[in-house]
Formats: structure tokens, sequence, C-alpha cells
């Protein structure tokens, strides 16, 4: 949880203050219909990461107030494995409309 909450961080430090893209397209949101890279960006990447907070927030809280271990692991393996399939969703894969390189440089 504690490596998400930084990520988070980091996303936030990135999205509002060091990119020039997002900054542009939130002073213009009508500029994101036709264009499926500020679509991805402003909407879709930021819609998934939340979620996957959500997800581990109640990973937490399952494994928290569960009453056995049984319970405790399942809780916790259900709000992981779909905070991890909502991340790998969210991301900018190369080869898609919105991709960007795995490697900088290549």
């Amino acid at each position: 949880m504690a490596a998400v909450d930084l990520q988070v961080l980091f996303g936030l430090v990135l999205y509002f203050g060091l990119n020039s893209l997002t900054v542009d397209t939130l002073n213009d949101l009508g500029s994101i219909r036709g264009n499926p890279l500020l679509m991805f960006w402003a909407v879709w990447h930021v819609a998934a990461m939340v979620g996957v907070v959500v997800f581990v927030r109640i990973g937490r809280v399952l494994a928290l107030s569960a009453k056995t271990p049984r319970q405790r692991r399942r809780g916790r393996l259900v709000a992981f494995a779909s905070a991890t399939v909502v991340m790998l969703a969210g991301m900018p894969w190369p080869g898609l409309s919105y991709a960007r390189p795995l490697f900088r440089g290549w």
C-alpha cells in the first residue's frame, strides 16, 4: 500500500506540475474529444489509477476486518488482483494509439 501511495504522489506531481500537456488539456477540456492521446491521459489513465488506489484500500480494510486468516487472504487476493488488472489496463502500452515507449531512446 505504501508503494501505491508513493506512486500516487509522484503521479500527481508529474500530472499537475511537470507535464505541460496535461496542464494545457485541463485548461481546454473540449480539445480531448477527437484526440485519443489527450483522452487517455486526461480521463482514462487518471480514472484507472484512482480505481487502483480504491482497490488497494479495500484490500487493506478487508485484511484488517476479516475474522479468519482464510478470509484475510481471500479478501486481499481479490482486491489486489483487481487492482493489478486495472493498473495494467490503465497503462500506455506500446502499439496502442496513445502508447509510450517502454525504454526511452530506443
